[in-house]
């Protein structure tokens, strides 16, 4: 079985090499100009062009089509496997998951192809990527390894603060009377993935305040539980860091990583945007 991922997820590129992980990228446009986000737009380039954007050529995203994924689907096919999950951003964020089955349907008869919405996106849809992997490797079947993503789902914690509301309220992801009040004050708010969607977790006045709200945060879901945990960060490699000291401080992290979030992720929540990622171990 082989796993594959759209390019809103997040995980080390030397794991999803590793793993096998086929990863298909989110199509980002910057007025008429597109790109593949990972393909061709890397990180350094995309931080590069944001910093003299205009109204004129503000990015955008738009979900992998259904011909990507059929692209991917019949490459792997080609290569002898016979069974693909596909592991989408949640559904309430992005149409992906409506390409991942109309790819599905042209292919059907030629093998088997599941879709699981990952209700997220960044390293919480990662993470479920990596353990689907490593369980596929280890021989698992379907049915064992879509519960075991089903009860890391539910037990996932996702936080996050982001430095511009400029990018949030355009892509839609804030009230345009929130982001006002917000702007006026201030306010540094604090966001969380809950049931798929992005929902406010309060609201501190500094970036450090910030930085600690969501250690403590996901400290009081977890406790001293072992989990994984996944700082993501766009294009903020000190705050980065800071923050990583406290989770390992803080957390019983017994595997912690890094990411750059996906550009996909940065055009929707802004660069400086800064989060934590945990699920039980």
């Amino acid at each position: 079985m082989r796993i594959v991922m759209d390019s809103v997820g997040d995980i080390p590129a030397t794991l999803a090499q590793e793993l096998q992980i086929a990863i298909v990228p989110v199509n980002i446009t910057f007025g008429e100009e597109t790109f593949l986000d990972g393909v061709t737009m890397d990180h350094a380039s995309f931080y590069r062009k944001v910093a003299s954007v205009t109204d004129a050529n503000f990015p955008k995203t738009a979900q992998p089509t259904p011909y990507q994924f059929l692209q991917c689907f019949q490459e792997i096919l080609a290569g002898g496997e016979t069974e693909i999950l596909a592991i989408v951003v949640s559904q309430k964020l992005a149409g992906t998951m409506q390409s991942v089955r109309l790819a599905a349907e042209m292919l059907e008869g030629q093998g088997t192809i599941h879709s699981f919405d990952s209700l997220g996106g960044s390293a919480a849809q990662g993470f479920l990527a990596i353990a689907a992997a490593r369980m596929a490797r280890e021989g698992a079947g379907i049915e064992a390894i879509l519960a075991r993503l089903t009860a890391m789902r539910d037990a996932t914690v996702s936080i996050f603060t982001i430095d511009s509301l400029e990018y949030a309220l355009r892509g839609g992801r804030v009230s345009a009377v929130k982001s006002m009040m917000a702007s006026v004050l201030s306010i540094k708010p604090i966001l969380k993935l809950e049931d798929g969607a992005i929902a406010e977790a309060g609201r501190v006045r500094t970036r450090k305040k910030a930085i600690q709200h969501i250690v403590a945060e996901v400290q009081q879901r977890v406790g001293a539980q072992p989990v994984q945990a996944a700082i993501i960060h766009a294009g903020a490699p000190e705050d980065a860091q800071t923050l990583q000291a406290l989770v390992a401080a803080q957390l019983n992290a017994q595997e912690l990583i890094q990411v750059n979030m996906s550009i996909a992720v940065a055009i929707n929540l802004g660069p400086g945007a800064l989060g934590l990622v945990v699920v039980p171990a």
